[in-house]
Order: C-alpha cells, then structure tokens, then sequence
C-alpha cells in the first residue's frame, strides 16, 4: 500500500487513540512490527501554531518512522500552518481528525462535526495539501447520525481537494462506539475514489485485521 510516495508494508496502521497512543506505545507497535503507519493523538492546530509546549510534546516522536501527526482544528488557514509545522518537524504524514465524536472538539468546528459542512471540510484539507509537501490525510466516520451518512460524498471531495488517503470508521458519531462498525458502507466509500481507504472498527485481534484485509473494498485496516 503506497500514500503518496510512501510505502507501508503491512498495510496496517496502529489508530490515533487519546491518551494511549504516546510515542513509548508506537514504538512498541513499531518494533513487534505490527503495522506499516502508526498515528499520534490527535493534537490541537491551535496549540501547534500557538507553540504550547504540551502540545509540542503531544506530537514528537522517535524511532518510529513513518510516521502520521494527526491534527484537529476548523480553520482552514490554522490547519495549513498547523500542517507545515508537522511537516518541519519531520512526519510523514499529517492526518486531519474529522471523526471525533466528543462535544468539547466537536462543538469548535473540529472533529466529526466538519462532516456536517463537507465544503467547508474540504477547504480545510485543500489549505493544507497546498500549504505541505508531505501527504495530507482525513480520518472520518460514516457520518454524523443515521440521517447523515455523507461519508462517500465528503471522501469524493475531499480526494478532489487534494487529500492522499482516507481512513473511514464504520459508525456515525451519535453512535459513538456503540454497535458495530458497518464495513460494508465502508467499501461502498471505497468503491466511490481512487486514493487509499483505512477500514476502521471492531478490529482487536490480529485475525480480525487479516480477514478484514483479505475481504477485500480497502487498502488497509
């Protein structure tokens, strides 16, 4: 699986996780050699371009190559800036945080809620795929309730505003992590672009995530 000009061998990447997934625990990932991408916890754009230092902190990394910062923050002019200090300091990838379902992000025009102005999403990813040279990524659910399930529709656009891969967690976020990850609906979001589409959900054991991959309708899990 390539994103951009970056090769990942195993196509399977270890998911950005609040408060779990610091730099000791992706370098743990990375040297068991479990997966071909690991993600930081998402950090604010605002913090990055405003320089707090525990933002900063959030971010760094070592020995853990390739690597994706993902970023969160509605402003697309922020988000660009925010993009190219993650570029400078070396990541392979910035990832934008469009699938968090908690209300202290979604209520700032961030996380999921951006699914519920695709345009506006768009712009956001189109600022930053000018602003770096390094691939820019989004990470979404299937939408933001049953009645808004516009995740084909925002991928298409986002691919169009310059994004790299897409990374589709099969549940809306009034679902939150209740019920299951529909990875049916996530193939159908594959099956509408040509860049490279994570399947998100339900996979916690090594089988789950082989199958998953085998089954076909994504790039990576």
């Amino acid at each position: 699986m390539k994103i951009g000009a970056i090769d990942l061998s195993p196509a399977f990447a270890l998911a950005p996780m609040a408060g779990m997934t610091d730099t000791a625990f992706r370098r743990l990932v990375k040297r068991e050699g479990g997966c071909g991408l690991v993600v930081t916890e998402m950090v604010s754009s605002e913090g990055l371009v405003r320089g707090i230092d525990r933002t900063l902190e959030d971010a760094e990394y070592t020995e853990e190559e390739p690597v994706s910062i993902q970023i969160f923050g509605g402003d697309p002019e922020k988000m660009a800036a925010a993009a190219q200090i993650v570029e400078g300091m070396g990541a392979d990838i910035v990832d934008v945080n469009m699938g968090c379902p908690v209300a202290k992000i979604a209520k700032h025009n961030a996380g999921c809620s951006l699914m519920r102005e695709p345009e506006h999403a768009a712009s956001v990813v189109r600022a930053m795929a000018k602003a770096v040279k390094i691939p820019v990524t989004v990470k979404m659910r299937a939408g933001w309730d049953a009645s808004e399930m516009n995740a084909p529709d925002l991928a298409k656009r986002i691919e169009d505003a310059g994004a790299s891969a897409v990374a589709v967690h099969g549940r809306t976020a009034a679902q939150s992590y209740s019920g299951s990850s529909d990875w049916d609906f996530i193939a159908r979001v594959a099956s509408g672009i040509s860049i490279p589409v994570f399947g998100s959900g339900d996979c916690i054991e090594p089988e789950q995530m082989v199958e998953r991959l085998n089954l076909g309708g994504v790039s990576g899990v």
